[in-house]
């Protein structure tokens, strides 16, 4: 059995792995690890937005409702749910590396088997186990990526993953656009294969790729010493060092010393004999890991960190659910109107009137997508880029609260401005502002995270928190698919007051003043 960790060691193994990260110096290795996860973030919006692309085009082949679209854009939402918190244990029990691996090439199995599904009821399942697999990228990936980054430069980093999702909305409706117009039809009678199976298929392709690649990336420093191995700890400390600066090992230990961290360079020194006590730790007993799972769980809603999850999951929830609820919905609304003003060209509608309008019209099933949804998709994906610019820039001085309250706010009032909409171009303005703002609130909330807990709580708080996003969207998409066509007003309402109470939610959120105020051994960062 292994032993029971104090508080005090608790503290001090998380103070050794900060100083340890802070020394290493901020260059080449942090930058590499950005662009993975980057990847993996971009991955992440493109393979959650692309639901939305393929509906218009599978409503014919599987006879689709408004509520069998509802469906599947609900479903992935329900296997995130269930994944975010299985993600999480597994990132906190086994390690942040070996999660997300497992979660890219499951994500790919199942999205490539999907592309092949004929039936809808097993094309919904393998939607619900990618789901699953995809949120063990999404759940993780901050943990990842902040626990290699120094303090002063977390933040920052962090915020530049808002950048990769804007750009995996926007390659998301290139990829579409050249892919789902092409004549492709195989049919038989049982199997049919057409353009949008073919782009299902190749939207699975870089959790494979970047699956391989992640392979060749250690383990974070900070989840090793939690874990007590030592000897692993300061294999990756010399990679990144080395990688960042050009320098020694011995010249790192010399550093530490330096630094005033005696406790933390004997640990470095003596990490060689670690090796032993780090296989027994690896050893531990079933019971032992779900008895660490539960404690975990409980510790996220008891003092200190009960205000915080309270607060961070109930924002979550309420911008999961609005912000999946309209973004997996744009494309149908932008082919709404594209078929209203074919056949009205010389009238105005509202976003109200046009799910109306697509009720009571008889419609063919045209299995093609108009090119304007297509358009508006890829500027509603540029749009993001702005704020996914200018978030990292001064995130260090406004503060990730002022983002929070002032995002949410901007996304709650855009929605409102839907009452108003008279057109198409109206539309595309303010779901352009929604989109923006509303992905800003998303990115921000996993951010806080990796400040607001300690190593040993931290992955899985931040599956707790998605998870609670995973309820909301799952709500949100399966209030959009039951209320768009006859109580749409009721529908925009209800997701401008959750945005509003966000918004207030933001203001009260305690925040983490210890990282703020990190001692960094009296000197600035070095970076290569």
């Amino acid at each position: 059995m292994a032993k029971q960790i104090s508080s005090q060691e608790r503290e001090s193994d998380e103070n050794d792995a900060e100083l340890s990260v802070n020394l290493t110096g901020f260059g080449k290795f942090n930058i590499k690890v950005l662009v993975l996860c980057g990847l993996i973030f971009m991955n992440t919006g493109f393979s959650i937005s692309s639901v939305g692309l393929v509906m218009p085009s599978a409503a014919c082949d599987f006879n689709l409702t408004t509520v069998d679209k509802g469906r599947i854009s609900a479903i992935p939402m329900l296997g995130m749910l269930f994944g975010g918190y299985f993600w999480g244990c597994l990132a906190d029990m086994r390690g942040r590396k070996i999660s997300l691996t497992l979660a890219l090439f499951s994500h790919f199995l199942f999205e490539i088997i999907s592309s092949v599904v004929p039936n809808y009821w097993g094309y919904l399942f393998l939607k619900f186990l990618s789901g699953f697999s995809i949120n063990g990228q999404s759940v993780v990936l901050f943990t990842y990526l902040g626990e290699f980054q120094p303090t002063k430069m977390r933040e920052k980093i962090l915020c530049w993953l808002e950048m990769a999702w804007s750009l995996g909305l926007i390659a998301l409706p290139l990829t579409g656009w050249a892919i789902i117009p092409l004549d492709i039809s195989f049919v038989t009678d049982k199997f049919f294969f057409h353009s949008w199976n073919l782009f299902v298929a190749i939207c699975s392709l870089p959790s494979l790729f970047i699956g391989l690649w992640i392979r060749s990336f250690p383990e974070t420093p900070k989840y090793l010493v939690q874990a007590g191995d030592d000897a692993k700890w300061a294999q990756v400390l010399e990679i990144m060092y080395k990688e960042n600066t050009g320098k020694s090992y011995t010249e790192y230990l010399e550093k530490v010393s330096k630094s005033g961290g005696e406790r933390l360079n004997n640990r470095l020194i003596n990490a060689k004999s670690s090796a032993e006590k780090s296989r027994e730790l690896s050893k531990t007993d079933t019971t032992m890991v779900v008895s660490r799972i539960y404690k975990q769980s409980i510790a996220l809603f008891k003092p200190p960190y009960l205000a915080r999850t309270s607060i961070a999951c109930s924002i979550m929830f309420c911008l999961g659910s609005s912000y999946y609820a309209l973004m997996l919905w744009f494309p149908e609304l932008f082919q709404r109107f594209g078929d209203f003003e074919v056949k009205h060209p010389d009238e105005s509608t509202s976003v109200c009137r046009i799910s109306q309008y697509s009720v009571d019209e008889v419609n063919d099933c045209p299995r093609h997508i108009q090119t304007e949804v297509y358009v508006h998709t890829l500027i509603l994906g540029a749009a993001c880029v702005p704020l996914s610019l200018i978030l990292p820039l001064l995130v260090n001085k406004l503060g990730y609260k002022f983002y929070l309250v002032a995002a949410s706010f901007i996304a709650s009032a855009a929605t409102v401005g839907l009452f108003f909409v008279k057109s198409s171009t109206q539309n595309l303005f303010l779901s352009c502002i929604f989109e923006a703002f509303s992905s800003v609130g998303m990115s921000i909330i996993l951010c806080m995270t990796v400040d607001l807990y300690p190593t040993h709580l931290r992955a899985m708080a931040t599956a707790m928190c998605g998870a609670f996003g995973r309820v909301g969207a799952l709500v949100g998409n399966s209030l959009f698919g039951y209320l768009i066509d006859n109580y749409c007003i009721t529908l925009i309402l209800i997701i401008a007051a959750q945005l509003l109470a966000c918004s207030v939610l933001g203001i009260v959120i305690p925040l983490n003043k210890k990282n703020k105020n990190a001692d960094t051994s009296a000197e600035e960062i070095p970076k290569s």
